[in-house]
């Protein structure tokens, strides 16, 4: 069982996110529309996956991405995008993002980005 957060995102991904991750038996322990919610992970979470759904070039979600995986480095952050851009990517890795999931993706992506094998 992993430990997962989910951040950014509509009302009604964080809900379909928070419905896929139980569904494979892992447990959400934060959750919120912004990159203040990378802050309420517990600190006793035991390397825990993140789930980002925003727009990671906005400074909004960079610098305290950039901060969280530098703080956080047994932690793995996945972004979830629509884009397919390498700019993305290479800027996303930067910062310290492990896994992009491309919008659309099937359910066994997610869960193999939550839990790799």
């Amino acid at each position: 069982m992993k430990h997962v957060a989910i951040a950014g995102g509509t009302d009604e991904t964080r809900l379909l996110l928070r419905g896929l991750v139980r569904l494979h038996h892992h447990r959400v322990v934060a959750e919120g529309f912004g990159p203040e919610t990378l802050s309420e992970i517990p600190k006793d979470a035991t390397d825990p996956v993140v789930l980002i759904d925003a727009d990671l070039e906005d400074a909004k979600w960079s610098e305290p991405v950039q901060r969280f995986t530098q703080a956080s480095p047994s932690a793995r952050v996945v972004l979830l995008t629509a884009s397919r851009s390498p700019q993305v990517e290479t800027h996303a890795r930067s910062l310290g993002v492990a896994a992009l999931l491309h919008r659309p993706f099937a359910v066994h992506e997610l869960v193999e980005a939550i839990e790799p094998a």
